[in-house]
């Protein structure tokens, strides 16, 4: 096991040139098969795990490049800022002005989100309510709920850039500034 300052080292280097691991690579790199040593070294680091792939994949703060939803993909997987996938379902569908559906979880997160959104509801950490036959997920304050309701009901949503990713966004803004003809679902 490398002393803590060299792990220290050798952890940031090492996030730095990779940008995500697993506990595997982890550990040899700081030559320990102790989990409670590559934690206590990660900790120190203040580290992020997936939301995705059940949080398998780490990288540090200073490496993640969230965008202005709080997330941040390297490939296929995905950080959060607000934490694991439930965390940041309760963050989004807390936040959101209308409230969110499981489609626009699923676009957003890159994900299959049934489970959790149907654990939370159950524990009481979001709300659900059908709205014009589908699902909608509202905060579990009464006061934001009802105006996520209203919101829902006037046809008010998040922008588009809450529900497209930055990419898609970017690619129809550039053909429209090119001139091009965009036909736009």
């Amino acid at each position: 096991m490398l002393s803590k300052p060299d792990a220290l080292k050798a952890l940031r280097a090492f996030f730095k040139k990779k940008r995500v691991a697993m506990l595997p690579d982890i550990y040899a790199l700081l030559g320990t098969t102790s989990r409670m040593s590559v934690f206590r070294r990660l900790r120190e680091l203040d580290y992020l795990s997936s939301f995705s792939h059940v949080g398998r994949y780490y990288t540090l703060p200073g490496v993640a490049g969230f965008d202005p939803q709080g997330l941040w993909f390297y490939e296929e997987i995905g950080f959060s800022r607000f934490g694991n996938l439930k965390q940041t379902i309760i963050h989004w569908v807390d936040q959101s002005v209308a409230g969110k559906t499981h489609e626009e979880l699923e676009k957003q997160l890159h994900l299959r989100v049934h489970n959790a959104l149907l654990d939370l509801v159950r524990s009481g950490n979001i709300a659900r309510e059908t709205f014009e036959g589908i699902f909608v997920y509202l905060s579990m304050r009464s006061d934001r709920m009802q105006q996520q309701l209203v919101y829902r009901r006037e046809g008010v949503r998040d922008s588009v850039q809450d529900i497209l990713p930055e990419g898609i966004v970017i690619e129809v803004l550039v053909e429209i500034i090119r001139g091009n003809r965009v036909q736009i679902d």
